[in-house]
């Protein structure tokens, strides 16, 4: 026997519903999701625009010129955050020739804060990998070592000894996150665990 029945939910409670879920909601957009260690990453980053040339002030005068220059935004929790990823020249790095990519945190007014950079592996021209290294160890920008634990946010993602990858005398024997330099998704969201484990927005 079958029997048909109708269950009235209210709008706030579907949506409570899709939220606990981690599903999207019936209006095609879904909840941000917890990531462990206080991250929050967003369900999806939309894009916004591409800018041509613009130009990034470092702290001693050097400046970088991103082109392109391209914004995305998502929402969390906390409001709309908005980043862009700068793609600027090659750099002379011990001999070699590299590409590399700043991602910025945009403020409200639009002004610019660098927040990560993604170098190009010693194989980027076979891969198209680029390379970051991964701080807030102890919630400062201090990196982490060999053996130590990473946020749950990088579990994931692929993570590796950045000398690995990135092979010349000095370089870093810390770990690092690696991802092809079209994978925009993973340099955002890198991006922003860096902002909320460091407390940059704040």
């Amino acid at each position: 026997m079958k029997l048909q029945v109708t269950v009235e939910v209210d709008e706030e409670q579907l949506r409570e519903f899709f939220r606990r879920a981690g599903e999207d909601e019936p209006n095609g957009e879904a909840a941000p999701r917890p990531a462990g260690d206080g991250v929050e990453l967003p369900a999806a980053w939309r894009f916004v625009e591409e800018r041509h040339r613009v130009r990034y002030t470092w702290g001693d005068g050097q400046f970088d010129l991103y082109d392109p220059f391209v914004v995305f935004e998502a929402d969390i929790s906390t409001g709309t955050v908005r980043l862009g990823i700068g793609k600027c020249d090659r750099t002379p790095v011990h001999g070699d020739d590299r590409l590399y990519y700043i991602v910025c945190l945009i403020g409200p007014q639009g002004g610019l804060r660098a927040i990560a950079e993604f170098l190009a592996t010693d194989d980027y021209e076979s891969t198209s990998d680029v390379i970051a290294v991964i701080k807030g160890k102890a919630g400062t920008g201090r990196l982490f070592d060999p053996g130590d634990e990473l946020p749950a946010v990088y579990v994931p993602w692929v993570t590796v000894v950045y000398r690995d990858r990135v092979n010349y005398p000095g370089s870093y024997r810390k770990l690092g996150l690696v991802c092809s330099e079209l994978d925009h998704d993973v340099m955002l969201n890198h991006a922003l665990a860096q902002i909320q484990l460091r407390g940059l927005d704040s």
